[in-house]
């Protein structure tokens, strides 16, 4: 889903208010299934193993400056990504040196999916060594960034060390889940995303990135052949985010092996109907 928020994994969920509340809060953080289960869950060991913690402020130079940064990133906030791309790479044309431009601009063109045009922009604004506000959920964009470049690896470690930095970080939580989950590590999957949903809690305002995570552990119950489990899951995440398709079509699945099948064409009718309401507003919930 649901910068960190510049939002809403999916990684289905993570939504452009995800993106704002990051540029927000400094402008800061609080977004395939599994067949193994493990013996002994390792996420605590996997989560502690931090490869690189962001260095301290008093370690880092002073800022490059830009006039129009507060635009750019009031654009990104907004989540007109175009609009602040162009912004932004004239920005670097002036100052090629300013890591905070590298930075918005690396979360534009990510947040449209350009996720190998994304990654050197993020990597060099960390690289820079300096000082600007959100440079502490560069991991964060990182992790989804390296995610979806098929380089899992890179992205659990960008998410534990966002994690060491920002402990209740939900969304990353629900990255190692989903990084989990395509491992094949269901019990290590479970803990994540039971941690993301005790971190977001029960405000009505973080209901879709709620429905995210129980979505996944619907996932992670109907691998493991509790369908019912399953559902009941599902049922939640649709009655907390009822607009999104793909929770829809995994009812409708699991409503025609438990041969209920009035309940199944009825999901796959809410399915089309908000996949294509999606689709014509551009939704993006990706994070």
């Amino acid at each position: 889903m649901k910068l960190m928020r510049i939002h809403d994994p999916i990684p289905q969920f993570c939504s452009i208010g995800i993106c704002a509340a990051v540029i927000q809060v400094t402008i800061g953080c609080s977004k395939p299934l599994a067949t193994a289960e493990e013996t002994q869950p390792a996420l605590t060991a996997t989560v502690s193993v931090v490869a690189s913690i962001p260095p301290s402020q008093s370690h880092l130079s002073q800022p490059v400056i830009h006039q129009n940064l507060p635009i750019a990133a009031k654009l990104v906030r907004s989540g007109q990504f175009l609009d602040a791309e162009i912004i932004l790479r004239s920005m670097l044309r002036e100052s090629p040196d300013c890591a905070r431009c590298e930075f918005l601009l690396g979360v534009a063109v990510m947040k449209t999916k350009r996720y190998g045009q994304a990654r050197p922009l993020l990597e060099s604004s960390v690289a820079r060594n300096q000082q600007f506000p959100e440079r502490i959920q560069v991991d964060h964009f990182l992790g989804w960034t390296c995610y979806y470049l098929g380089d899992l690896e890179s992205s659990k470690r960008h998410f534990q060390s966002h994690i060491a930095a920002v402990p209740t970080a939900d969304d990353s939580y629900f990255g190692l889940g989903v990084i989990a989950i395509d491992e094949d590590r269901t019990a290590d999957a479970q803990l994540a995303l039971e941690r993301a949903i005790e971190l977001i809690g029960m405000h009505p305002v973080r209901a879709r990135d709620r429905a995210k995570c129980l979505a996944r552990l619907g996932d992670i119950e109907l691998r493991r052949d509790r369908r019912e489990d399953a559902l009941s899951l599902y049922e939640e995440s649709a009655r907390l985010c009822p607009d999104h398709g793909e929770v829809w079509g995994k009812l409708a699945r699991v409503y025609d092996s438990l041969n209920r099948p009035a309940e199944a064409e009825a999901a796959r009718a809410k399915q089309s109907s908000f996949d294509s309401a999606g689709r014509a507003a551009g939704t993006d919930l990706t994070p």
